[in-house]
């Protein structure tokens, strides 16, 4: 990665979550030849040893997509798909927290992105393990620009911004209207920072989150996108909420009163 410089770097929670949820903005990126990096939390393979998939399957699935997306730098960290329900030994959301902003913040040090791209606070959808991946992006974040935190984890970096994907209310309202019977959570649109319009990469989009087989074999959600208009609406726009980072520190005045921390923007 050209370190620093415009780079970005997405951390997702498991295999297929980096095409479906930033797969638009990552191809943009590689085609204006800007710096790309993923780092993904999990192998994708249930910690009970349940998965449908062969061991190593969704990891060399995951290596396909991120070549599909043009993205040159990325890794994985030690865990395991915690699931829905309880979470089991080497799971995500059994290992320790600092354990895992250890692990983000000596990747953001390593490539030095100038964004971060991860979920919102609902995880996007509400699944455990990107709701503890949001949690541990945002601590990372802070972490990785603090020279007395996590010390032995590389040279401190302060990222300019932070990027969190979401869904719209409006889009949910659309699904709703064409039949969706399991509300997803959303934002209200009038929040959202930045609405991406990917339809330009949203064949190559749809290509990377195809190489994840796997999962469309064993039926997963995302085998819906199968139907173009469908595919059209939900994927070839990518909404985000932003956050500023600690490399994009505001300065103000000194003179005068004290300023109210609940005034400043």
């Amino acid at each position: 990665m050209e370190k620093g410089r415009g780079g970005l770097l997405a951390v997702h929670a498991h295999p297929d979550d980096e095409s479906l949820w930033s797969g638009g903005v990552l191809a943009q990126h590689a085609a204006e030849r800007r710096a790309t990096a993923v780092l993904t939390c999990t192998d994708g393979e249930l910690w009970d040893g349940s998965s449908l998939a062969a061991p190593g399957t969704r990891a060399k699935e995951l290596a396909q997509a991120l070549s599909v997306l043009g993205v040159r730098e990325s890794a994985l960290l030690p865990y395991r798909d915690s699931g829905a329900g309880e979470a089991g030994p080497g799971s995500l959301r059994a290992a320790p927290f600092e354990e895992v902003v250890e692990g983000i913040v000596a990747y953001i040090r390593a490539v030095r992105p100038a964004a971060v791209l991860t979920y919102d606070a609902h995880g996007g959808y509400g699944h455990p393990d990107h709701v503890r991946v949001h949690q541990a992006v945002l601590a990372a974040v802070e972490a990785a620009a603090n020279p007395y935190r996590h010390p032995g984890a590389g040279e401190p970096w302060a990222v300019r911004s932070l990027w969190l994907a979401t869904v719209p209310e409006s889009l949910v309202r659309r699904l709703t209207a064409l039949g969706l019977d399991e509300p997803l959570p959303s934002t209200p649109d009038a929040e959202i920072s930045l609405a991406v319009d990917v339809r330009p990469w949203l064949e190559v989009k749809w290509q990377a989150l195809r190489a994840h087989a796997s999962e469309f074999a064993r039926g997963a959600r995302v085998a819906a996108f199968e139907e173009p208009q469908l595919r059209r609406l939900c994927l070839g726009t990518e909404w985000y909420l932003h956050r500023p980072g600690p490399g994009s520190v505001r300065r103000f005045p000194a003179a005068g009163r004290p300023p109210l921390l609940s005034d400043l923007a």
